[in-house]
C-alpha cells in the first residue's frame, strides 16, 4: 500500500455497497432491455422470477416473482461487491490473492450457469427467458468488474506485482 492511505472497512463496505447496487442496476435495466427487444416488456420480471433464487425469496417473503427476482439479484451482488472491494483490500498486501478471487469467481459463474441451463432443460425457463438471463448476468458482471477496478485501482498494480518476475 506504498503511497496510498489505507481506506476504513466503512469505506470498503460503502464501496462495494455502491459497486454492487450499479451492477445490479445495470443488470436489471439490462434484462427489461432484453424483454423489450423480445416482445415480452415488463413480463420478463415475472418469467426470470421463476428462477431457483427467486423463487426460495417469493417462498419465504411472499412477494411476487418479479419483485423476488430483484430482490435477489440486489442482494446476490450487493453481497458480491461488497466481498469484492475487501478482497481487492487484502490482494494489495497479498498480490496473489487476486488469482483465488479470479479462481472463485469462474467457479460461481461456471454454477450459476449450470444451474440456469438445467432450469431452461427442465422446462421452468423458455429460451427467451434463459438468454435474457444470461446476457443480463453477463453486462452486471462486467459492471461488477469495472466498477470494482474503478473503486479500487490498485487491483490492477497487485496483479502486476503478483506475476512478475
Amino acid at each position: 500500500m506504498q503511497g496510498r492511505k489505507d481506506v476504513g472497512w466503512r469505506a470498503h463496505l460503502l464501496n462495494g455497497a455502491l459497486v454492487g447496487l450499479a451492477a445490479a442496476l445495470a443488470g436489471s435495466l439490462t434484462l427489461l432491455a432484453v424483454g423489450a427487444a423480445s416482445g415480452r416488456g415488463l413480463d420478463i420480471l415475472t418469467d426470470v422470477g421463476g428462477g431457483p433464487w427467486p423463487s426460495a425469496v417469493h417462498a419465504v417473503a411472499g412477494t411476487s416473482p418479479a419483485t423476488s427476482y430483484l430482490i435477489s439479484h440486489t442482494t446476490l451482488y450487493l453481497l458480491a461487491g461488497i466481498v469484492a472491494l475487501f478482497v481487492a483490500s487484502v490482494a494489495d498486501r497479498v498480490p496473489v490473492v487476486l488469482t483465488g478471487l479470479l479462481l472463485v469467481v469462474l467457479g460461481i459463474e461456471l454454477a450459476y450457469l449450470v444451474v440456469m441451463t438445467a432450469w431452461q432443460a427442465i422446462g421452468r425457463f423458455d429460451p427467451t427467458t434463459w438468454r435474457a438471463i444470461v446476457i443480463a448476468h453477463a453486462v452486471a458482471d462486467l459492471v461488477l468488474l469495472l466498477g470494482a477496478i474503478r473503486a479500487h485501482p490498485t487491483i490492477r498494480q497487485a496483479w502486476r506485482r503478483a506475476y512478475q518476475d
